[in-house]
């Protein structure tokens, strides 16, 4: 069994009055309160939790979860400092007034501007006034075809109802999303160190692209490529065009000095901003 630790932020967001606070208080407090009170900026609510990852991986989150005033001019305004860093996104909307349906997509658009595509689930909320829905086949429809791979859930402040399955929806794919980030970024290291590796040995000689081609068949034509390029900007390789759509490359005397230190794994992975 691996063991992870992960900090997470998510992000919870809709239109005023669509019940994210009540949502969040549900969950973490298992609270319900009939008083409607507007969230002033932003409020954080902090939570621990264990995320098992098939048989082999236990992740232990501490997730941030924030609660965001629902009004736009402040989504506009402070959107860099509110959506920086967001792993995954609550997207929340009132079965009883369309409107807040349709309205999801700026709110998920201004996340994106900051954050990237990210985890999204949409929670349609107040289901408990199901009675009093406004929401039909249509907007069913329209949120289905707007976010086609998105899990839309059914949740209730007041009941209870779907309100932790709607987080742990968000709170899974996040730690997924990061794990996977993770291995990507384990996987580019490893083949920037094989390039290096290669390459250092043949010292003033150096290595064609066919050369790394060949040898190195483990790796994709464009990873190769990718990584040769980041190793030349770190100014650990250099690179002679030698003809159309090939090169030579070198270590540099850094790039050498590197791979004999017992520290060239962390230098090499370390690439400016």
């Amino acid at each position: 069994m691996h063991l992870r630790r992960m900090n997470l932020k998510l992000c919870v967001v809709g239109e005023r009055g669509v019940g994210k606070t009540s949502l969040i208080n549900r969950y973490v407090e298992d609270h319900f309160s009939q008083a409607y009170k507007s969230t002033l900026g932003a409020y954080l609510y902090p939570v621990e939790l264990e995320i098992r990852r098939g048989e082999q991986d236990l992740v232990l989150a501490r997730v941030a979860i924030f609660d965001l005033m629902g009004e736009h001019s402040i989504r506009e305004s402070f959107r860099d400092a509110m959506f920086y860093g967001t792993h995954g996104l609550l997207a929340v909307c009132d079965i009883a007034r369309s409107e807040t349906v349709y309205a999801i997509t700026d709110w998920i658009r201004a996340v994106s501007m900051v954050a990237g595509d990210l985890p999204l689930t949409i929670a349609v909320n107040k289901l408990d006034l199901v009675a009093d829905t406004s929401i039909g086949p249509a907007e069913t429809e329209w949120l289905r075809k707007q976010f086609p791979s998105t899990r839309i859930m059914f949740t209730s402040a007041r009941n209870g109802e779907g309100v932790e399955g709607a987080f742990m929806s968000v709170a899974e794919s996040a730690v997924e999303r990061t794990m996977a980030a993770s291995r990507q970024r384990t996987v580019k290291r490893l083949a920037r160190q094989k390039i290096l590796a290669l390459v250092a040995r043949k010292d003033q000689i150096g290595v064609s692209k066919g050369e790394l081609l060949r040898t190195l068949k483990e790796l994709a034509h464009n990873e190769i490529i990718e990584e040769v390029d980041t190793l030349v900007r770190l100014n650990l390789l250099s690179m002679d065009e030698s003809g159309p759509n090939t090169f030579q490359v070198r270590a540099t005397e850094q790039g050498r000095q590197i791979v004999m230190s017992t520290l060239w794994e962390e230098l090499v992975i370390d690439e400016p901003v």
